[in-house]
């Protein structure tokens, strides 16, 4: 049995591939929204988590300025390939993956339901590499915003990473964002094929549900604008100042609601 997800990791790095073939030096260097993170030290971060998903010894950790766990291990990866060119640092990227692919494809089906470590806790291998869809279309779009350059915000790799933050809605609207008891919260997202997707507070616990056609508040935007939110990388006010978020119903809730989103960490 064919794993969807492969067809998926293997769409995402194919279009940062395409991306940053046509980067000029000094495009490589651009600054991203992540805090000191270039666009190379974006394709360096890929990079550095597929060699050691394939098994290959991580560069050691960068404690330097207070850093630890994830922001180490990531630095160290990142580290080592800041003097190098970002052809160069891309062509690793292009190797590494075309390696895990074919690992990928040659898995059995017992391992891709063991279950492990994953960055949201112990999981399926399975789960673990959908998340890697993310977490991949998420900078390779962290990169593009740097860039101005536009692009793959449709598809099937979007419509995954759409779901992916589907999931969490319930968390942002009833925890994070307080919605009240019989509250909704319709999202819709120009670019998503099954918006709008609804969120209700039903006995203290806000699930997804269908969409109504009177929510308590609605809130429109776009895939970039929805997914840079969810990310953490744009200013929740500057979003709705600039009128790249909407809110129809109660502004007050739909406002928590949108301040919410960011809790990919």
């Amino acid at each position: 049995m064919s794993e969807p997800v492969i067809g998926l990791l293997e769409s995402v790095w194919g279009s940062i591939t395409q991306l940053g073939a046509g980067l000029s030096a000094q495009q490589w260097d651009t600054p991203t929204e992540c805090p000191g993170w270039s666009v190379r030290d974006q394709v360096s971060h890929i990079v550095g988590l597929e060699r050691m998903l394939a098994g290959e010894k991580p560069e050691p950790p960068v404690t330097e300025g207070g850093l630890e766990g994830i922001a180490a291990f990531n630095e160290g990866q990142i580290a080592p390939r800041r003097s190098r060119p970002g052809a160069e640092v891309l062509a690793e990227m292009s190797d590494i993956c075309a390696r895990r692919l074919e690992m990928l494809r040659e898995m059995p089906e017992e391992k891709w339901n063991e279950v492990g470590f994953t960055p949201i806790g112990d999981a399926p291998y399975r789960t673990f590499m959908e998340i890697r869809v993310f977490d991949c279309w998420s900078h390779e779009q962290d990169m593009r915003r740097a860039l101005g350059i536009e692009g793959h915000l449709s598809g099937p790799v979007v419509q995954h990473c759409l779901d992916w933050h589907a999931r969490n809605m319930g968390y942002v609207v009833g925890k994070k964002a307080g919605a009240p008891e019989a509250s909704t919260v319709v999202f819709a997202i120009d670019g998503d094929a099954d918006s709008p997707r609804g969120v209700a507070v039903v006995d203290g616990r806000a699930t997804p549900s269908p969409p109504l056609d009177d929510p308590t508040v609605a809130v429109h935007t776009d895939v970039d604008t929805y997914n840079a939110l969810c990310c953490g990388r744009t200013d929740p006010a500057k979003a709705l100042a600039d009128g790249l978020v909407t809110l129809a119903g109660d502004q007050e809730l739909g406002e928590r609601v949108v301040r919410a989103l960011a809790y990919v960490s």
